[in-house]
């Protein structure tokens, strides 16, 4: 399955990543995950201000069974997803642009982490694809569905 958006095959790994999509683009991404099979993760980065929040509304997506208080314990966690089996997984950040706004250093360690559990996927040859929604002018990479 060909996601629309930046015509990316939802079933390879070889294409996963972290990338900048338009805030019109988030259906389109949900209906073609669903195609895929793939277990889609939606989180709302606009309502966290820090460290803690954005651990928090992370944890509550990919419903961890621990708690987690840093950025290491959350990429371990995110590395296995054993509670919630599937053939592949996106991840859809909603407001990334307002979390880098208000906390730069936060949104850095974020991108960081999930760069490097998309690696771990990759090698497995699970598709793990993270999706964050910034203003049109910010998103110079996204094939906007027409």
């Amino acid at each position: 399955m060909t996601s629309r958006v930046l015509q990316l095959d939802l079933h390879d790994a070889e294409g996963d990543g972290v990338y900048r999509v338009v805030p019109d683009d988030p259906a389109t991404l949900t209906d073609d995950a669903a195609r895929a099979g793939l277990r889609l993760l939606r989180v709302d980065l606009g309502e966290c201000a820090d460290h803690p929040d954005t651990l928090h509304c992370l944890s509550h997506a990919f419903e961890l069974p621990v708690p987690v208080d840093d950025w290491q314990a959350l990429a371990a966690s995110l590395r296995d997803l054993g509670w919630i089996p599937a053939p592949g997984y996106v991840l859809l950040l909603d407001h990334a642009d307002v979390l880098r706004a208000q906390a730069p250093h936060v949104f850095q360690a974020l991108r960081e982490q999930l760069a490097t559990v998309t690696r771990d996927w990759h090698a497995r040859g699970v598709p793990f694809f993270v999706f964050m929604t910034f203003p049109d002018n910010e998103t110079l990479d996204a094939a906007i569905d027409a």
